[in-house]
């Protein structure tokens, strides 16, 4: 592959969230991989992405209207202890954690569902309960430092990239890189906790786009034939059904949400 394609999928390793999942956005990989390069890389970049999908070092999709991609060797290649909750579901063919699925297990996924609506309610609950409990300890762990850290030690930090993937779903006419400018020029020279950061950045970005007149984005409600519920039934469109496994799945979701 190119020199451009090998630099960018280097960069993409930290990009990704831990199921191996972030946005399909040139202007976002720049602003939080490459800060200090000029705009004119974002089509050297854009470029470098078509190539490594052709290559199949990165597969591209859209999920809920937004243009996602996914890197299929992550979690065979990056070991992850303790997982972080995660924004967007991996492409057909994978896990929520990115894993991939065979067709086999699918149908048996699927089979699970229909027999036993009550079992699929406990494996859920018991799944995000162990997620809350990684995320929790994740959290306890960094609110517990006390060391401080800069502006630019934060902006490559795992923490930026997740509330960086928080704020573009909540504002997404947000013009993300040049709120980082800004927030990096009233902040200069300052040292902070990477949980403070983190607080301040997603604040910062909160009250910009209010004041910008930037909307919120609304939250995606769940239905029985919405792409969360097909994936994990391991249905599409065509086959989908409005039956009474998918309407409970779809509820299910829709109060984790809440």
């Amino acid at each position: 592959m190119s020199w451009d394609a090998r630099l960018v999928f280097h960069h993409l390793w930290s990009y990704v969230e831990d199921n191996g999942v972030n946005y399909d956005s040139p202007k976002l990989i720049k602003s939080m991989c490459m800060p200090y390069d000029g705009d004119q890389v974002v089509s050297r970049i854009e470029a470098a992405l078509d190539e490594l999908e052709k290559l199949d070092c990165l597969i591209r999709y859209e999920c809920d209207g937004h243009r996602l991609l996914f890197l299929p060797g992550f979690r065979k290649w990056q070991k992850v202890p303790h997982p972080g909750a995660c924004h967007f579901l991996p492409p057909n063919g994978y896990d929520e954690q990115g894993y991939p699925v065979s067709h086999e297990e699918s149908c048996d996924s699927h089979e699970s569902l229909t027999t036993s609506a009550e079992s699929l309610t406990t494996s859920r609950a018991f799944s995000s309960s162990r997620s809350s409990s990684n995320k929790k300890e994740e959290e306890n762990k960094f609110s517990s430092s006390k060391e401080k850290t800069t502006l630019i030690t934060f902006q490559t930090s795992r923490e930026k990239a997740h509330v960086n993937a928080e704020i573009i779903k909540a504002y997404p006419d947000l013009d993300l890189p040049d709120s980082w400018n800004a927030f990096m020029s009233h902040h200069h020279g300052e040292t902070r906790t990477v949980t403070d950061w983190t607080r301040q950045w997603k604040g910062w970005c909160q009250r910009r786009a209010k004041m910008s007149g930037i909307p919120p984005s609304k939250p995606h409600v769940h239905s029985w034939q919405c792409e969360h519920v097909l994936r994990q039934l391991g249905l599409t469109l065509e086959t989908a059904q409005p039956d009474q496994t998918a309407c409970q799945l779809a509820d299910q979701l829709n109060k984790e949400n809440q």
